[in-house]
């Protein structure tokens, strides 16, 4: 059993969470300028849901004791360079969205998408754990407003046809860790969906995790999914390549 902890920064974005960003740029620098070019909102509306960032601190630290591999990334999607190998893992998940399906397509369409062509982002790495066989459970610590606006109804019903008796979900006020003993700890900032006023709470994750283990801390810059999207096509190309003993061939002279 693997017992996996993620965050994801957004959580605490809980009073501004619903304002649409949709259509903006995916450079999170530019789609909150730009955002704020054409919208009214002054910078002082934007403020986070502190219990949240305590709730969310609180449970790193506790969760530091036990010694786990811990890593960082801007995008939650990154959390599968640590865990993609791994087999049998019990996840919870802090975060204002679930992280199963990210809305591209009908669920359907969107699992075929995954676990067909590779196309895995920040909002469906769930669901490709759990095609993938990999899932033991999957527990979303969700906020009371995760749900609004969400085009296909209920979310949680959703992901409980797809997931089974693997899914669960709570608000932070009815979860009781059973305890803090986790092997992988992944923190996300999601700056596309948290205002850069923010982005500092990242890095007070960042350092008290190096502060606690004498450790620099690992921050994957990189998206899992574009680390995965040419994959099934370079093991295509390498096949190609192959003399038929299992070594590539050499520079043609």
């Amino acid at each position: 059993m693997t017992k996996v902890l993620s965050i994801d920064l957004d959580y605490i974005t809980r009073p501004y969470a619903q304002w649409s960003l949709a259509g903006y740029s995916d450079s999170p620098s530019h789609r909150w300028f730009k955002f704020a070019q054409e919208h009214t909102f002054e910078r002082s509306h934007f403020f986070i849901d502190q219990s949240n960032l305590m709730y969310c601190f609180n449970v790193f630290l506790k969760a530091l004791k036990s010694n786990p591999k811990v890593s960082f990334g801007y995008d939650h999607d990154s959390i599968l360079f640590d865990i993609d190998q791994e087999e049998n893992i019990d996840l919870i998940n802090i975060d204002h969205h679930d992280d199963v399906f990210h809305g591209m397509a009908s669920p359907d369409e969107e699992y075929e998408m995954v676990t067909k062509y590779n196309i895995i982002n920040e909002g469906n790495w769930g669901i490709w754990l759990y095609s993938q066989g990999k899932l033991n459970s999957f527990t979303w610590i969700m906020n009371d407003n995760s749900n609004a606006g969400l085009g296909d109804g209920d979310r949680n019903d959703r992901n409980k046809y797809y997931l089974g008796n693997s899914y669960e979900y709570y608000l932070k006020e009815n979860y009781k860790f059973e305890d803090y003993n986790f092997d992988y700890i992944h923190i996300c900032l999601s700056p596309t969906y948290i205002h850069p006023d923010h982005w500092h709470y990242f890095s007070m994750f960042i350092s008290a995790y190096e502060e606690f283990s004498g450790k620099d801390a690992i921050i994957y810059t990189e998206k899992y999914e574009t680390h995965v999207r040419h994959q099934r096509l370079h093991n295509e190309i390498l096949h190609q390549c192959s003399d038929g003993r299992g070594s590539l061939l050499g520079p043609r002279l």
